[in-house]
């Protein structure tokens, strides 16, 4: 969502601290405005974030920015983007203001939101291939502490083809803190995040971890395949209702004229399941039930969840320490193992049933007695 900022972008030629030279904008969202610029000093082109004045001014915020920027800055992944610099410079619009900065590594690609703007739903396979880039990227950043929070075709760049480079890491956290709930997005006007994409603990305010973000690429998922995302509103509260409690149209049946193989259509709803312990775990499941429905495009078995589990992915603390947790799918896919109901005694169980009669026997003649 666009929104307006209290001052105009910076004009190109415009110079912030002597650091990076101002060439143009490359676009602008809920959290800030991205320039096209040099840094001076080692003379190479950057995409500059900064962090719009409305919410720079946030004592909150500023207190996240350098903690979440600097456990960004180590982000490492042929599929991520990575952080080169950030901190607070001076803004030559107006003395006194700071503001807040990422310098991130140039990607130069398509949107992908552009690209299924221009060219529709796209064909089955190449979708489903760009869907797994989005997985490897989530495995990249899930596996060094991080979760995205808010994943959105706008946010993944296809270079080189349709290889994808996963962008903007973190912005929501340092916009909302822990929670991405309905309380952040009303403190901040709706600046963060993209409610078609949100899953629905973040619309509860819950506590995240990895499926928020297999949630979000289920939306993408569902998007290519169809043309449209499951959940569309007047408003953006409309939305974030349907997505807590309204069942998503399967896509075989919200595109049947496409062809939708019956394993990708179920791939596509286990994504999207409500509760995120009915969902994929982690993104390599995910990613493992997409080559099983392109194996075997009828066999829905194949392409089932784990078992209901509850997976914590460990973010990065304070101090930047990230402890990823793996996790063993073929021990998840075990049943939960039940233990037998005891067994009563041939005497008791006579018992049991004399009582039963005889209570129903008293029920019956104080009902009659009552009548009368």
């Amino acid at each position: 969502m666009a929104h307006a900022t209290s001052l105009p972008p910076l004009s190109p030629g415009r110079t912030l601290g002597e650091k990076f030279e101002i060439v143009g904008v490359l676009g602008e969202g809920g959290t800030g405005i991205v320039y096209d610029a040099r840094r001076v000093a080692e003379g190479d082109r950057v995409a500059l974030k900064v962090v719009h004045q409305h919410l720079a001014g946030d004592p909150q915020i500023r207190g996240r920015f350098a903690r979440e920027a600097a456990i960004l800055r180590r982000l490492q992944g042929d599929r991520l983007c990575p952080v080169l610099d950030f901190g607070e410079l001076a803004d030559p619009r107006r003395e006194g203001a700071g503001l807040l900065y990422l310098a991130l590594a140039r990607v130069d690609g398509r949107g992908l939101d552009e690209v299924a703007k221009a060219e529709g739903p796209l064909p089955l396979p190449r979708a489903v291939a760009i869907v797994l880039e989005v997985c490897a990227a989530l495995r990249e950043a899930h596996a060094q502490g991080v979760i995205h929070r808010d994943l959105k075709p706008g946010n993944v760049l296809l270079r080189d083809g349709d290889r994808a480079v996963v962008v903007d890491f973190g912005m929501a956290k340092i916009v909302t803190g822990g929670g991405t709930g309905t309380t952040a997005l009303t403190q901040h006007n709706m600046v963060f995040g993209t409610p078609e994409y949100m899953a629905p603990e973040q619309a509860r305010g819950d506590e995240l971890d990895a499926r928020c973000d297999v949630y979000a690429t289920g939306v993408i998922l569902y998007e290519l395949l169809t043309g449209a995302v499951p959940f569309r509103g007047p408003t953006p509260l409309s939305v974030l209702t349907a997505h807590l409690t309204t069942p998503p149209v399967s896509p075989r049946e919200a595109a049947p004229g496409r062809g939708i193989p019956a394993a990708l259509d179920a791939v596509a709803m286990h994504a999207l399941a409500k509760d995120p312990a009915d969902r994929y775990p982690t993104a390599d499941a995910l990613a493992t039930a997409l080559r099983a429905a392109l194996a075997a495009p009828d066999d829905v078995e194949a392409v089932r969840p784990p078992s209901r589990v509850h997976v914590q992915i460990d973010t990065a603390d304070a101090h930047g320490a990230t402890i990823p947790s793996p996790v063993d799918l073929r021990a998840l896919r075990q049943p939960p193992a039940w233990p037998a109901p005891a067994r009563l005694p041939l005497g008791w169980i006579v018992v049991c049933v004399v009582a039963a009669l005889a209570g129903i026997a008293v029920g019956g003649w104080l009902s009659w007695a009552s009548g009368r």
